[in-house]
Formats: C-alpha cells, structure tokens, sequence
C-alpha cells in the first residue's frame, strides 16, 4: 500500500487546486529540486495558454494527490509547451511519472522541460521519454545591498492598471528577434496589475519609455520574472536601474537567466547575485 492507498492517474480538474497546491508543498519538503509552482498553479491553470486536456494527477484513496503533469503553451507554430511533472519522492519508479506523461506525449506537441543539473533521476526520466539537452538556465539570488548610480535623467515609476497597453508594445518590441522568446498575451498582461503581489516598474526619460521590469512577491523575495529594455537603450544602465530600485527596500531577490545571455549575467553579477542552481533546458520535438 502507497501513502494514500492505491494511486491512480486521471485528467486534472479545477477543484484539483487546493490538493495540488498541498502536493507540492509536501514533496519539496522531502525534495527541494521539485518545482516551487504551488503559488503560480492557478493562474497558469486558468489562463490562456493551458491546455487541460494534457493536464493529470496521481490520486489518492484518501482524496490527495500524489504526483501531477501539467503543460502551458510557449509558441504556437510549431505547437510547444512547457511541461512539468512532479511525483511524491515515496511513490517514484513506480509508473507513475510515465502514466502522467503519456497525454502531453501522445499530442505530438513539442514539449520543452527543465531538471537540476545535478538531478540525475530526472534527467534520466526525460530522456527515455524521449527529450534531449538543449540548454541550461541559471538560477540566482540576491540578499544584500545595491549601490544605485545617480541618473538624474531616468526616472521609475510603478506602472498601473492603464499601462496594459503599453506592456504589450514594449514586450513586442523588446524580445524581437530573441532566440528564445517568450511574448505575453495580453490577458496575462492583464493579470501583472490585478493579482496582488504583482511589481511593475517603468524606466522613462524625456516622456518615452525605455524598459520595464515585471516581478512577483514571495513572501520577502521578490521574484524577478523579467526585465526588459528596449534596444535603443541598451547598454546605458537601465536594466541595472531597474533592478536596483525593485530591491532598494533591501528584500531578497530570485531570478532565472539562460545561460548564453552574457549580457544579462554580467548584469546580474555587477548587482550581487549568486548563482544557486544550473538548470538542464530538455526538449521532445514535436511529432
């Protein structure tokens, strides 16, 4: 007999959510590599980009859950997603890991994953269902102190509810042409001034607007999900301004930049972050 009894996958529902958030909890508990997605689970779930159909849980006989696949949408030509699956350290090499898969894999949708470098298990799950290394993100953190730089010019603002339209232009205009871009729809948009917790901040000078910063409050961390500056400003110290005025409070900071994004890294590391974590990109092609 399992934790929960018997365990058996089927297709994730909405009332699942609650469970699913005490899942995670529970398994980062005994496994830290395990992603943090409890917080973040509703709102991917109810957006746009989430195609539930692919989505499973492991269930138990005593009505909690035990492992859970999920899938978001990255781009839509070809078909890719982001996909995640998480099972409760006690129930692995079990078929369950498998059995949750089986439905994102089934789609013939290109699948896009991230493991722990140091994660042998996982890594070696993705690649017998088929994914391969393409990538590497690094995961970095920040606890200390900022020294701003004068730039009496610059001036940051926190955006507002009115500002939606002008995310959408800039996050268009900021990651053109990037290789591994990932452009917000507007509802999401949306979401970054109507859930609370949410930062958004604004560089501007002589009334144009140069970049911007979205994050997420995690308790005292703030969770720094992007920084954006348009290319004609680049290279002139707005990213770090930005940065630099989302943490002047002194709260922590957590961040995730490729690997191949020197620019950013060398950013990041003039600011005091350290690196915590090298993050294995594996991807399934579509088909």
């Amino acid at each position: 007999m399992s934790l929960g009894g018997i365990v058996t996958v089927r297709p994730f529902q909405i009332d699942d959510l609650e469970a699913a958030a005490r899942f995670c909890d529970a398994a980062r508990a005994l496994d830290a590599q395990i992603e943090p997605f409890a917080q973040r689970l509703g709102v991917i779930a109810t957006g746009t980009r989430a195609l539930l159909d692919l989505w499973q849980v492991a269930a138990g006989e005593d009505g909690a859950l035990y492992g859970i696949s999920f899938a978001a949408l990255r781009s839509a030509e070809p078909p890719t997603f982001d996909f995640y699956l998480a099972v409760h350290p006690s129930l692995r090499r079990q078929g369950l890991g498998r059995a949750l898969a089986d439905p994102a894999l089934a789609s013939g949708a290109g699948l896009r994953a991230r493991v722990r470098e140091d994660c042998t298990t996982g890594r070696a799950f993705l690649s017998a269902l088929g994914f391969v290394e393409s990538a590497a993100q690094l995961s970095l953190h920040w606890n200390g102190k900022i020294e701003e730089r004068p730039m009496p010019a610059l001036r940051i603002r926190t955006g507002t509810a009115k500002d939606q339209k002008l995310v959408e232009r800039l996050s268009v205009e900021a990651w053109a042409g990037a290789p591994d871009a990932f452009a917000s729809r507007p509802d999401e948009i949306a979401q970054l001034f109507g859930e609370e917790g949410r930062v958004v901040l604004f560089a501007e000078s002589d009334g144009k607007t140069m970049g911007y910063l979205a994050g997420v409050q995690l308790g005292r961390t703030l969770g720094i999900e992007e920084v954006a500056v348009l290319p004609d400003f680049r290279r002139m110290g707005i990213g770090r301004a930005l940065v630099a005025f989302a943490l002047k409070s002194g709260q922590g900071a957590v961040l995730s930049v490729s690997e191949s994004n020197k620019a950013a890294r060398a950013l990041y590391r003039s600011l005091g972050f350290v690196q915590t974590a090298r993050k294995i990109v594996m991807e399934r092609r579509a088909g």
